[in-house]
């Protein structure tokens, strides 16, 4: 008999063992933690978007009915007077 081990039996690491090999090394380096943060600063701000921007646009929409009725009282106003230059 002899000592050496054999490879033979055993599977070599399949693609996807070496692809997430190759992230985490990825990850874990300065380069990728750059990434990661900036995706996640990117998630975050498109999620906050999604979420904030329901209410405001009920709220400029309001303000922006509120203009127009506030013009439309002022314009009848100055046809009540006869305002002219």
């Amino acid at each position: 008999m002899s000592s050496e081990v054999s490879l033979e039996g055993r599977e070599r690491p399949g693609l996807v063992r070496r692809a997430a090999a190759g992230c985490a090394r990825a990850a874990f380096s300065q380069i990728g933690l750059v990434i990661l943060v900036v995706i996640y600063v990117l998630l975050g701000a498109v999620l906050f978007e999604y979420l904030e921007s329901g209410p405001e646009v009920q709220k400029r929409s309001a303000i922006q009915r509120s203009r127009e009725e506030c013009l439309k009282e002022l314009w009848a106003i100055t046809v009540l007077l006869k305002v002219q230059k």
